[in-house]
This record gives structure tokens, sequence and C-alpha cells, in this order.
């Protein structure tokens, strides 16, 4: 638990490090839904799929119950199609050894490895969706960026247009007060200057808005038809006489601006100019320069590169109608006016991307938290689910393993008595032979011997027959060595059969097992041994058996200890009721003593002989109860002699034991 918290706590730190800024925007319009077209039917596709699954279980089962059943196995090998093939295969992939357990042990692990990677699967998903999720939000912020931009292209953009219509309606007004056609000329053409500016400055804005960039136009020039003449280089003719306009009022008049030098053609006339002579111009005082966008939004010119390229362009319209007296003076509040709209229109955008960003830091937090719980529980669940299939396999492991040691352990005393028993034959099969061969050999010699020397056989003879001898001496000692072997072993073999009968975990008699060990000659030639088995068949333990360990330790935990420890107070020597009564009602508030307790009380040898009995040392357990005295050696009294008779048993098959290692070892020696 405390592993999953510090998991918990050093995820939740660092997770809105990363963050992006995003703009959330919600569709207005649901997409149509088509309507799912149905599915055709597949009859031919599904008789083919249930005929296959019906075949498919019919077999497997078939062969499950083939080899539980004799006769249905004969009658799937004869009646059923491929039977005898099939079941190969099944024994040849050990499905007849195929339990309940194997199958339900085989689906959990199925389940697991399913789960494991269902759940990595699902984790894999949820990263993919959340990258999703971070690439959508991405690409809202951009199409929020580029709106914001177009709305205030589109905004800048109507503000520059209204500009330019009030200029050209400031232009028209000029023209309409100007009586020269050179003047009217001259204001014709700086107006068309000035649009040409504006309009390419439109272009400027566009050309920023879809990130690319803008040639500019080179300025305009003038041409000899068509020279650039200041106004106040300008001189205004003086009007014709009045004895022309009867002249010309047949004529149509040319109210359409001409070029400067240019005449009106053929039928029509110049319009009259004005009696009254014309006021010289005044200039008008130089106004103060237009306001600069950039520096107010200077501060969003690194978030929003948009914002500010917007700004240099009004800039640029600033600078040119700064340049253009005439129209700055008009222009200045359309100007403070996109000011102000594009510093509100950046501040809203910072805010906006800000309200996003811890929008979207709080959403990856809580998806983070969500995940790395999920991810601990699922942590947690497996390893439960490891540590009781530990558990499990470490109580399997540690069942096969006794299972294996008692099979092995039989199966090497099998092989023991088996190879002893091959030994012996071959060592009589060898000795034999090995006469025979050696007879054989010196009956050759001796009539070799005969034929070569016909004068000195009967010195030779007494030779020959003194080797004969020696030969039959050394078989002889052969003869004895191997009936030794053989007694010692019957006697191993007899001592072994009486111990395992006493140290079964059941009371029974070993009378017989007696018998048999008195009637080997090993046994009945050592006089260790024979007054042992006198000693022991003399007595009544043999028709009835020694109790067992177990048994016996059982009766003293039970039994023979709590009454032991209620008489504990009781005196050895004249005790009466009230004594006994008084003990046994104190022996309820004593507590309990474990281990080697010193003293020489009731208690303390009640809690030694416990010890030695928890130790398997029953002799210590017996020499610490024979100590007591009086009403607890009474009770005692049963237990004490039962002890005394497996003791007495014991300690006889440690001696004939002892006896039987020391002729081996006396065997071995010669």
């Amino acid at each position: 638990m405390l592993r999953s918290l510090a998991t918990v706590r050093a995820v939740r730190a660092p997770a809105g490090r990363g963050a992006l800024r995003v703009t959330r925007r919600y569709a207005t319009e649901a997409s149509p839904v088509t309507p799912v077209p149905k599915k055709k039917k597949r009859i031919f596709r599904r008789i083919v799929f249930y005929t296959s699954a019906a075949t498919a279980t019919f077999y497997v089962s078939s062969a499950f119950v083939a080899f539980k059943n004799p006769q249905y196995y004969d009658l799937f090998i004869e009646k059923v199609p491929l039977g005898a093939a099939f079941l190969q295969y099944a024994e040849d992939h050990g499905w007849d050894t195929l339990t309940v357990a194997k199958v339900i042990e085989f689906s959990k692990d199925t389940f697991d490895q399913a789960q494991k990677l269902a759940t990595r699967e699902s984790a894999e998903a949820a990263v993919e969706r959340t990258k999703e999720k971070t690439k959508e939000v991405l690409d809202k912020t951009k199409e929020a960026s580029k709106v914001a931009a177009h709305d205030v292209y589109e905004a800048s953009k109507d503000k520059l247009k209204s500009a330019v219509q009030s200029l050209k309606t400031s232009v028209e007004k000029t023209e309409g007060e100007v009586k020269d056609s050179k003047a009217v000329a001259i204001a014709r053409h700086r107006s068309e200057q000035f649009s040409e500016g504006v309009e390419e400055l439109v272009r400027k804005a566009e050309a920023a808005l879809a990130g690319k960039t803008f040639e500019s136009v080179p300025d305009v020039t003038t041409t000899p038809a068509q020279p650039e003449v200041p106004a106040e280089t300008v001189t205004v003719e003086e009007p014709a006489s009045e004895k022309e306009e009867p002249k010309e009022k047949g004529k149509s008049v040319y109210d359409v601006p001409l070029p400067i030098g240019f005449e009106p053609p053929p039928g029509y006339s110049r319009p009259a100019p004005p009696k009254p002579p014309p006021k010289p111009v005044e200039e008008k005082p130089s106004l103060p320069p237009l306001p600069l966008v950039a520096p107010a939004v200077s501060e969003f010119s690194a978030s929003e590169p948009v914002i500010s390229q917007l700004a240099s362009v009004i800039d640029n319209l600033a600078s040119f109608l700064n340049s253009n007296p005439a129209a700055a003076e008009k222009a200045r509040d359309i100007l403070d006016g996109a000011k102000g709209d594009l510093t509100q229109l950046a501040t809203r955008i910072e805010a906006v991307k800000e309200e996003e960003r811890h929008k979207l830091e709080a959403s990856l937090d809580e998806q983070t938290r969500d995940f790395t719980i999920k991810l601990l529980e699922l942590e947690m669940e497996a390893q439960d689910k490891l540590d009781s299939q530990e558990d499990d396999f470490r109580k399997y492991f540690e069942e096969e393993k006794a299972k294996f040691v008692a099979a092995y352990r039989e199966k090497l005393n099998r092989e023991l008595q088996t190879q002893s028993e091959i030994i012996n034959e071959r060592l009589k099969e060898e000795v034999v032979a090995q006469g025979i061969e050696m007879q054989r050999r010196w009956i050759r010699e001796i009539k070799v011997r005969v034929e070569q020397e016909r004068g000195g056989r009967l010195a030779k003879l007494d030779e020959l027959a003194t080797g004969l001898k020696r030969l039959e001496r050394i078989a002889l000692d052969n003869s004895a060595y191997l009936d030794e072997n053989l007694r010692i072993h019957a006697l191993w073999s007899a001592l072994r059969a009486l111990t395992h009968a006493v140290e079964s975990s059941e009371r029974k008699p070993f009378r017989d097992e007696l018998r048999v060990l008195r009637h080997i000659s090993a046994a009945r030639e050592d006089p260790v041994v024979s007054s042992v088995l006198d000693t022991l068949e003399s007595t009544e333990t043999p028709d009835i058996g020694v109790e067992p360990f177990a048994d016996l330790a059982s009766w003293f935990s039970t039994s023979v200890a709590p009454k032991v420890s209620k008489v504990a107070l009781v005196p050895d020597q004249n005790a009466g009721v009230l004594s006994h009564l008084a003990s046994h009602l104190f022996s309820a508030f004593r507590f309990q003593r474990q281990g080697l307790v010193p003293g020489d009380d009731v208690l303390s040898v009640l809690a030694r002989a416990e010890y030695y009995m928890n130790e398997k040392d029953l002799d210590s357990a017996t020499r610490e109860l024979n100590q007591l005295r009086g009403t607890a050696k009474v009770l005692l009294s049963d237990w004490l002699q039962a002890a005394r008779k497996r003791l007495e048993v014991l300690q006889a098959l440690e001696v004939m034991q002892a006896q039987a290692t020391l002729a081996s070892l006396l065997v071995a020696q010669d």
C-alpha cells in the first residue's frame, strides 16, 4: 500500500508541466447519420460453421470418453471414420493423461494471459487516445488562432475600406471645389495614388495572414504624356469672354476630368469656370503624426506573430497617411479604434489560451491520476494472483517432493536388495567356475607332465596334490566367506523388519520377526544377540507390541500432562481430599511453563518433559518424569510403563544393530 501511495504522489507532480495552450471549439451541426445496411444471411456459411463445430466437438469428447471406457475405445476405432488416427494423435499429445485439475489450471493460465494482454492493449489504447486528443486540441488551437486572425483581418479591412471611401469622398468634394481642369486632374491623380497605396497595404495584410511573402509593386512612374505637377505650380487660365457663351450653348459640356494637356473631343466643350477669381490656397498647419499600433501590441508579438504582422501593416498605413496630410486627419479615429480593437483582441486571445491551457492541464492531470490508479490496482491484483499461485505451487512441490522421496527410497531399498542378491549369486558362480577351471587346468598339466616325464611322476604328483589341497582350501574359504555374508545380510534383513514393526505408526506384535531373527545362524552364534533375544522373548511385549511415539506424545499431551499439572501441589505423603481440591483449583490460575525450566517441582519437571517430547527425546522425558513421587507418580505409572517397554525394545534393537555392524566389519577385514 505504501508503494502505491508513493507512485501516486510521484505521478501527480509532473502532470501539468508539458501541457499545451488550446482553445476549445464546439461543433454546432451534427453530421448526418447514414442508415446501416442490413447484412445478408449467409445460410451456407452457417451450415458449414455449425457442422464443423459439431464434428470437432464430437471427435474431441469421444477421444476423452474412449480413454476412460475400453468398450467405447474399440467401437470408436472400428466404426468412426478416422477414429484410429485421431486417437493416435491424442495419445501422442498426452490427452490420455489430462485431468480436470490440469484443464482448470490451463484455463486459468489462458485467462490470466488474456487479461494481461487486454490490460496492456487498453493502456496502449488510452495512450493513443490521449495523443489523439492532444493532437485534436492542437488542431483546434490552430483553427481558433486562424479564425481570430481572420476576424481581425476582416475588421481591419472593413475599417480600411471605410477610410478609403471617406478619402475618396473628400477627394470628390475637393474636385467639386477645384475650378480649373488642371487642378481637378491633379487631385484625381493624387486620389488614385492614395487608393493604390491602400490596396497595396491590404494585399500585404492578406499575404501576412496567409503566411506568404508579398512582393511590393513599384511606385507609380510618370510618363512624358503624364507629367507630375504639384498643386502649387498649376496656373489657372483666365476665363474666356462672355461673348463666347452663346457659341458654346449649342455644344455638350464634357464634365469628365481630362488629363493635363488634353482637350475634350469634338462636339463637346469644357465646363465654364466660375466667374469669381479663385482664392489663393492657404497651407494648413501640419497635423501631429498618427499613433503607431506595433508598440502597443509588442508584448504579444512573440506568442501571436499574426497580430504583430497586422499591427505592422496598420503602422505602414499610418505612415502612408502621415505622408498625405489631407487624408491623415480623417483616418486618425479609425486607426485609434483599430489599435484599441487589436489590443483587446490580443488580450482576449491570451485569456482564452490561458483558460484552455488550465482546462487541458486539469484534464491531463485527471487522466494521469485515473490511469495511475488503474495501473496500481492491476499491479496489486496481479501480485496477489502471483502470490496465491506461488503458494499453490509451493504446496504442490512439497507434496510431489514427499511422494518422490518415498518412491525413490522404496526403489533404492529394492535395488539394494536385488544388487546384493545378484552380487552373491555372481560370487558363487565365479568361485565355482574358478574352481572348475583350476581343476581342469591342473588336470591338463598333470596329463602333460605325466606324458613328458614318466620317470619323476611320483614326486611331481605330490606337489600337484599339495597345490590341489591349497586350491580346495581357497575354495572352502571363499564359500565360508560367502556363507558369512549371506548370514549377515539375512541378519540385517530381519533387523530391518523388526525395526519397521517397532517404528510403525500403529501398535502391532512382532513375535514373528523375533522368531525369524532367532532362526538365523548368525544370531544363534552371537552370544550378545542371543541374550538380547532371550530377554525380549521372556516378556509379553512381542505379543502385544509397543506404543508408537506419536501415540505416546498424544497420550502425554492430552491426558497425562493435564492430570499431573492438576495434582502438582499435592504433597508426596499424607495427601488428603482438601489438598487435591486445592491443587485442582489453583492449577487453573497458574501460568504454563515451557522449555528447560530449572527446579525439582512437579511443574518444572513436567515442562522439561514436554520440551523433550517436543524434541522427540523419549529417553530424557522418561528420566525426568521418573523423578516424580506421590500422586503424580501414580498418574504417570501407565505411561511410564509403556515408555519403558518402548525404550527397552529400542535399546535391544540398537544392541543387535551394533553387533550386526561389528560382524560386517569383521567379515570385511578378513
